[in-house]
């Protein structure tokens, strides 16, 4: 009985050993149901290259493996990397195809130019009270080019304190420091950091003393005695 449990036991430990030794399998990445991508519209210059990529996935974890496919490939192409050439003026579109998932699909425009923008000016430092609301204006160059070339986007770090429209009108939620960038096209950026203050009048309200704080009490008469109507004590 012994040698036959003695038997089993060694069995049992080879198993063990031979099954830590195989390679695990790879772990699946789970099926996206929402995409995310860094350009809505790429702007590129004559023989120059712009990047497209998944910018964020969901579910976390999810596979961010794309397929690329551009309509004319006489105005672009792009390369299985997302990397986007332009060749000559015109515009034409990107399609793109999540792997894992076929139906999750995004479509780019691509916008092919003689010029695009090289710099993007704008205030380095902003100040904001809360509830208020100021517009910042980003000046893109060189000057002399079609205005549909200096569009970009707009974002704020958190939206929560300071929140940005589509041109650039801030508003201020709550105390705190946030940076509100703008991009253009072709993926030049400038950086506003915009510091939320306490609205004042909000501020002298919260710290204000009541009057009747500073109100004197009057004594109270003692055990027995009476007020009168003019205020004095009688016994």
């Amino acid at each position: 009985m012994r040698s036959v449990m003695k038997r089993m036991m060694v069995i049992v430990m080879i198993v063990a050993v031979l099954t830590a030794q195989m390679p695990g399998k790879a772990a699946v990445a789970a099926k996206p149901i929402m995409m995310s991508l860094n350009y809505s519209t790429v702007l590129v210059k004559v023989h120059g290259k712009q990047t497209l990529g998944v910018s964020s996935i969901a579910p976390n974890g999810a596979s961010k493996a794309v397929k690329y496919e551009i309509a004319n490939r006489k105005v672009a192409t792009v390369s299985k990397k997302g990397v986007v050439k332009g060749k000559k003026i015109g515009v034409t579109t990107i399609r793109v195809t999540s792997k894992k998932n076929k139906k999750l699909r995004k479509l780019v425009k691509v916008i092919v130019a003689d010029k695009v923008p090289t710099k993007v000016k704008m205030s380095s430092s902003l100040k904001m009270r809360v509830a208020q609301k100021k517009t910042l204006k980003a000046s893109v160059s060189p000057a002399k080019m079609l205005k549909v070339y200096k569009k970009g986007s707009w974002i704020s770090t958190d939206t929560e304190t300071v929140s940005v429209s589509s041109k650039g009108v801030l508003t201020a939620h709550r105390e705190g420091t946030v940076s509100v960038i703008f991009t253009t096209l072709n993926g030049k950026r400038a950086v506003c950091q915009v510091t939320v203050t306490a609205d004042q009048a909000a501020a002298a309200t919260a710290t204000a003393v009541p009057e009747a704080a500073n109100t004197p009490v009057p004594a109270q008469p003692s055990s027995g005695a009476a007020v009168t109507s003019a205020g004095a004590v009688t016994r």
